[in-house]
């Protein structure tokens, strides 16, 4: 008797042993630590970065003259039309570019140009770096701002 209840001690501790216990597993890299600082500066850049390459309907080119204010007038009646839609003025000396939109591929960006292209008949789907996609209406309002044409 005393050996069953000695083995069925045992038995019980084992299994208590084995349901509590965690198993823990830890794989070591042995690798350059230059790896290691590429790899920081690569997860730094992608979380400074705010534009990834797509595509934008370059509706307007004006230079010359009066061109910022055709440029704003312009980017005003296209905001009242696509009000889901940002509108950028960018300004690549000497021309100031109305473009419209960030769509991450040409097949998006296409139905808009289409809607666009029977008001104004310059209007082109160009490749350039865009915005990140817009979460809400207030990722849509932006301040002001010009660049250089970074896509060309």
């Amino acid at each position: 008797m005393r050996n069953k209840n000695g083995f069925k001690f045992v038995c019980l501790a084992a299994c208590m042993l084995a349901i509590g216990h965690k198993a823990y597993s830890q794989t070591e890299v042995i690798a350059d630590g230059r790896l290691q600082n590429i790899l920081e500066k690569h997860v730094e850049y992608n979380r400074m970065a705010k534009t990834v390459r797509g595509f934008r309907i370059n509706v307007a080119t004006f230079t010359g003259d009066d061109a910022k204010n055709k440029a704003f007038s312009l980017k005003n009646q296209l905001l009242q039309a696509f009000p889901d839609q940002r509108v950028y003025v960018l300004f690549d000396e000497p021309n100031f570019n109305v473009r419209l939109g960030d769509y991450p591929t040409r097949l998006d960006a296409y139905s808009a140009y289409i809607k666009l292209k029977n008001q104004v008949s310059t209007a082109l789907i160009i490749q350039d770096y865009i915005n990140l996609p817009a979460l809400n209406k207030d990722d849509l309002q932006e301040p002001e701002y010009f660049e250089d044409n970074l896509g060309e």
